[in-house]
């Protein structure tokens, strides 16, 4: 069990103010990168289809396009922030119940 249990609502406090900002401090960065690489990647996907341009320079551009997508997608998927917030719900969860426990004892 926690020991000091006036400091524990301090704790959960603590613990829930930091998830919060955990959450929407990353979903703005992730949202705002997301964002700039969909608007890099519309630019180059006009290079890419300009008939214009020689063969070989669009299938460059649709490489780099394609490579874009590509990291727009890992980016949506691979920094899992859902994840993150169940490890900050047991960490909360687990302070709660020693809060309880100690309250209980006294």
């Amino acid at each position: 069990m926690l020991k000091g249990g006036r400091g524990l609502p301090q704790t959960l406090h603590k613990v829930a103010r930091i998830a919060e900002k955990f959450q929407l401090d990353t979903q703005k960065i992730r949202e705002k990168l997301i964002f700039d690489l969909q608007t890099l990647a519309e630019e180059i996907h006009c290079h890419a289809t300009d008939r214009r341009g020689d063969g070989k320079a669009r299938r460059e551009w649709a490489r780099l396009e394609a490579y874009i997508s590509q990291t727009i997608n890992s980016i949506a998927k691979q920094y899992d922030v859902a994840k993150i917030r169940e490890k900050l719900e047991e960490l909360r969860k687990l302070v709660t119940d020693e809060l309880r426990e100690g309250n209980q004892k006294a």
